[in-house]
């Protein structure tokens, strides 16, 4: 969300603040291998006798997964975990176990729920996937109907898993951790028992996973897709998420970018408006200025649109590549051309975020930031 603090507006393919995940996963993001044609009923009359005896298969039902959420939850691990899975093809439900649906998370991003976590007492689940955070956490391990779901989980070998403070701060108390090898935030380590923490990104210990933070929510999630769909559905998702084999940025017509100015207008919410004259007016502005503007995944074409990236260097979601009339380096998960800077697609956001901080504040800030969500970030 823009403030009247920050001299960046730059666009990306989400334009609400107040997310809210769909329950059930949309046609178009689902693998091309998982889609099943649309049900034709077959009135008895038709059939024929000897057809009366012909079985009909129907598509198997989705994989049930729960996702709980508090005030507090860290939002990148709720939403990456929903996101990731619901691409897979499963049937992902967040479900608050507060008073309302509505939940702020650590960072104030708010997320609304698909449903209580009382209306999901007596579900039964393929995988619970509890997200860290704090105070998000504590509240999820105060809960009680939170806790007698993961018990049941556990004692019927369904799958479970935690990341970030949740392993140390909801499983331990509950003595969901026993006999496993866990890891957690490297915050929150000290608290596990020596002999059974390690420190690796994901670690499975039979139908238990946990995993480590912000920075490796995204390989935490993929390795429920595979448990729960096979190495195939992995394939399928990581495509979407144009990540693997690409440099982590290039930046060329190199430029300081300094935090003392004022951005040249613009509310709150301008990135909603990606067809307004008024965010076409903020845009150029900005760049008038010299200030800082930039998108990701699908945004560069619309800053084609309005005439920004003439003489400019970018990298952009290979769907809309070919669309572009500039220089485009497509091996790239970041390019930043003077006061430009671009990103490649979901899978690249970390980069794109901390290449921004680096550029604001420096190396060190963003090497900070990066450790803080266990991501890994170049030394230099």
């Amino acid at each position: 969300m823009l403030s009247a603090s920050k001299p960046l507006l730059a666009l990306t393919s989400l334009t609400a603040m107040a997310i809210r995940l769909p329950p059930h996963t949309p046609t178009h993001y689902a693998p091309p291998h998982r889609r099943t044609p649309p049900f034709r009923s077959i009135t008895r009359a038709a059939l024929s006798p000897s057809t009366t005896a012909m079985a009909v298969s129907l598509p198997p039902s989705p994989k049930k997964v729960l996702v709980p959420i508090a005030m507090g939850t860290e939002e990148m691990e709720a939403v990456i975990l929903a996101g990731v899975l619901r691409r897979a093809g499963a049937d992902v439900t967040l479900a608050s176990v507060e008073d309302g649906l509505e939940v702020e998370a650590s960072y104030g991003t708010r997320i609304i729920a698909d449903k209580s976590i009382a209306a999901c007492a007596d579900q039964v689940f393929d995988l619970v996937a509890l997200p860290g955070g704090m105070p998000g956490s504590v509240r999820l391990r105060d809960n009680e109907i939170l806790q007698r779901i993961m018990v049941r989980q556990a004692e019927e070998k369904r799958l479970y898993r935690a990341i970030c403070a949740a392993p140390a701060v909801v499983l331990m108390p509950w003595g969901l951790h026993k006999g496993r090898k866990i890891t957690c935030h490297p915050s929150f380590i000290g608290d596990l028992p020596t002999f059974r923490a390690v420190e690796s990104n994901v670690q499975v210990s039979g139908e238990l996973t946990t995993s480590r933070g912000p920075g490796t929510a995204f390989q935490f999630a993929l390795s429920f897709v595979e448990q729960l769909f096979g190495p195939h559905a992995v394939e399928d998702v990581e495509s979407t998420l144009i990540d693997a084999g690409l440099e982590r940025s290039t930046e060329v017509n190199r430029v300081e970018w300094p935090f003392d100015h004022k951005p040249q207008g613009g509310p709150e919410g301008a990135e909603l408006l990606h067809r307004s004259t008024a965010l076409k007016k903020l845009l150029k502005e900005q760049k008038q200025a010299s200030m800082m503007y930039g998108g990701i995944c699908y945004s560069p074409l619309i800053l084609q649109k309005q005439g920004l990236l003439q003489d400019k260097t970018v990298t952009a979601h290979p769907s809309i590549v070919n669309q572009l009339t500039c220089q485009v380096i497509e091996r790239s998960k970041v390019v930043i051309d003077g006061n430009l800077i671009t990103g490649k697609g979901l899978g690249t956001v970390m980069d794109f975020s901390l290449a921004i901080v680096r550029k604001f504040f420096g190396h060190g800030r963003a090497k900070g930031v990066a450790n803080g969500m266990v991501f890994d970030y170049p030394k230099s």
